[in-house]
């Protein structure tokens, strides 16, 4: 198993949809949402979670009010209830990305922005620079960096590990860590690291698939098991 969602947050949830999902999450998660100053940190943080809890109840007839989540040492999730589930979740923008795999699994998507090359100078490696200044600067800089992202969030030891101490480009890192180019548009980039060789069923979708979906997986997931 190795499926990706990229939600394209369109259109917004309306006051009525945002209280029907909020209490599909944690009480913990649920604090959390609630503090965020802008409407559209709480919709990505909410429907990605939920986003992820109903891949999860799809893919293993595990009831959303059964779903136990913990973290390691380092603060990456995991979930208690099935070791060989793993995920991985993402949101910039009006965009929230969603990886979940058999094994360990990193995903980051950014909002493509002009950008300072100089900060690629200070956090990337001499050969990442030297391939970001060749061309097409701002989308190189954005493929380099998710790609990097999505590499720490594998390894789930945040920011313990350094975006200069590996390369994406070097030949022995792409001996074992695959790089997924799973979405891209004019206005954003998503890549996913894995070590396996099972490529990603991607689905896209937009809020109006979501709430079919989260509706009928954790409202009636009896259907589905």
């Amino acid at each position: 198993m190795f499926e990706i969602v990229i939600l394209t947050v369109a259109p917004e949830l309306d006051q009525t949809e945002f209280d029907l999902l909020l209490p599909l999450v944690s009480k913990e998660k649920q604090e959390r949402i609630k503090r965020y100053r802008f409407f559209q940190d709480s919709q990505n943080i909410l429907l990605g979670d939920v986003l992820l809890r109903t891949e999860i109840c799809r893919t293993t007839c595990l009831r959303n009010r059964n779903l136990q989540f913990s973290k390691n040492e380092y603060g990456k999730p995991f979930l208690v209830n099935n070791s060989h589930v793993h995920f991985n979740i993402s949101h910039s923008g009006n965009y929230v990305a969603c990886a979940l795999s058999n094994e360990p699994v990193g995903i980051d998507i950014e909002i493509i922005r002009p950008i300072d090359t100089r900060i690629a100078e200070r956090f990337f490696t001499i050969d990442e620079v030297a391939y970001i200044m060749k061309s097409q600067q701002t989308i190189r800089f954005f493929e380099i960096w998710t790609k990097k992202e999505s590499r720490i969030k594998w390894e789930g030891k945040g920011l313990l590990k350094l975006l200069s101490s590996f390369s994406v480009l070097d030949p022995s890192e792409l001996e074992i860590f695959d790089y997924y180019s799973l979405f891209q548009n004019n206005e954003v980039i998503c890549h996913a690291c894995s070590t396996t060789k099972e490529s990603p069923i991607i689905r896209i979708m937009d809020t109006v698939t979501v709430m079919q979906i989260v509706k009928s997986v954790l409202f009636e997931a009896s259907t589905f098991c």
